[in-house]
């Protein structure tokens, strides 16, 4: 007999983050295959009360939500997160697998949990699955990206983080609610090591592009490394990180971690401006997710137009400079 299966949900601004979705619909499969439930883990210090979570957890495979709010404490640290797991643990039944994010924090969370429980831990996971013999298996890819690595698990709880972009997701299902529950846990008590002295917002240029809110795409249609340092500057005003196609990384004007698409990263941005950017599927595949897009090409029968929230038919550097001049006489 196995427990459940956990998955710590991540969000942002009220939505769930789209690593949140991956992780839910994978972890939902193996859920299905094992004859078990799956469990959204929802941690908040103010408690997201108004936010629809049931439906956008169930809609990609939760059976179960358990809201938890955690009082007593300025900001939740991975120590204190981890605590927290601990204790739900101990009320509820203890699962089978437990899935987390692999951002900083979120290796940091599951290592800590793993230690708590006694047990093994593989990270920056790319899949996971059931093998013949019923045990858990999560796969990496290390060696610079060339080898394929798969870490068993003879029993349980496993505790795995899983990499942002390693499964995409596919079709949610409508009207589809997670049962909720709701825990609360008074943290004025505990004296914690890790100590938050404040939050600072990273630096577009150097955030991963999978966690970036605002994003700047380029693509082809760019036109000349010129054009690309107005765009550059454009996304700077914005507070933007770039990003781009497979055609503006050969070009040089991006490095392959800004890579969007197929061969790239898949991300679901709060704004999305593509620029020059004709909307290959490659690329579309990999932004089709994001919540407002912005696209700017001079063809006016380009695919990406099909995606856009708002289109622009223009030449890119006119259009770009138009913008900019815009954002200068706003800040003057």
């Amino acid at each position: 007999m196995v427990g459940p299966i956990w998955v710590l949900v991540n969000h942002s601004k009220g939505q769930i983050t789209f690593v949140t979705k991956e992780m839910l619909q994978d972890a939902d499969e193996v859920a299905r295959s094992l004859g078990v439930q799956l469990w959204a883990i929802l941690i908040s210090g103010d408690d997201p009360t108004e936010e629809p979570w049931d439906e956008q957890v169930g809609a990609f495979g939760a059976d179960h939500l358990l809201r938890v709010s955690a009082t007593g404490i300025p900001y939740l640290t991975a120590e204190a997160c981890s605590f927290i797991l601990e204790e739900l643990s101990g009320q509820y039944e203890k699962p089978y697998l437990m899935i987390i994010a692999n951002s900083m924090e979120g290796q940091e969370i599951a290592a800590r949990l793993a230690t708590k429980w006694h047990t093994g831990y593989a990270n920056d996971c790319v899949s996971f699955s059931i093998d013949l013999k019923g045990n858990m298996e999560a796969t990496r890819i290390t060696y610079g990206e060339q080898l394929e690595t798969i870490v068993a698990f003879p029993k349980g709880p496993a505790v795995i983080s899983f990499r942002p972009g390693s499964a995409g997701i596919g079709v949610p299902t409508e009207d589809r609610k997670a049962k909720e529950y709701s825990y609360q846990i008074d943290l004025t008590s505990h004296k914690f090591e890790q100590k938050v002295q404040g939050i600072f917002p990273g630096d577009p240029r150097k955030i991963d592009i999978s966690e970036a809110d605002f994003i700047v795409a380029c693509g082809h249609g760019v036109g000349a490394q010129d054009n690309f340092l107005i765009l550059q500057e454009l996304a700077d005003r914005l507070g933007a990180a770039v990003a781009g196609t497979r055609r503006a990384n050969d070009k040089g004007w991006i490095n392959i971690e800004r890579r969007v698409g197929l061969t790239g990263k898949t991300i679901c941005p709060q704004f999305y401006m593509s620029i020059g950017i004709s909307g290959a599927r490659e690329h579309l595949v990999g932004m089709d997710t994001s919540k407002v897009v912005v696209a700017i090409n001079k063809d006016s029968k380009a695919e990406i137009f099909r995606l856009a929230h708002l289109g622009v038919v223009g030449d890119a550097r006119e259009v770009m400079l138009a913008l900019l001049q815009k954002l200068k006489e706003k800040a003057a």
